[in-house]
């Protein structure tokens, strides 16, 4: 990184952006994590809260035989707190993934 950026103006400035610029920065982050090798990154479409958790549409990017990035989804993951312990559930591709959730949870509790 440049040594004359200051990352606290930086960061300040990070607090004012739209959502159109966090986007553009976002894409940009990926882009060069991608460049400097680190592992493929998933990208979240859209959050929202549900119940004891949150509902998250994501991207997943797998790295191919020939170095290339595959991207996959979106597709739906429930993450919550289960006993203290941080858990992910995969739901999948669907237009309810509330009513996806709530399935799995009434299954998991018979």
């Amino acid at each position: 990184m440049c040594m004359h950026i200051n990352m606290k103006d930086f960061l300040s400035q990070v607090d004012q952006m739209n959502v159109e610029e966090l986007d553009q920065l976002q894409e940009t982050i990926v882009r060069r994590r991608q460049q400097v090798g680190e592992k493929p990154v998933s990208t979240v479409v859209e959050r929202r809260n549900y119940g004891s958790g949150i509902l998250q549409l994501e991207r997943r990017a797998y790295r191919r035989k020939d170095g290339g990035l595959t991207e996959r989804g979106p597709y739906w993951y429930f993450h919550f707190r289960e006993g203290g312990r941080q858990k992910t559930m995969y739901v999948g591709q669907t237009d309810d993934p509330e009513g996806k959730v709530d399935e799995r949870m009434t299954k998991g509790e018979e």
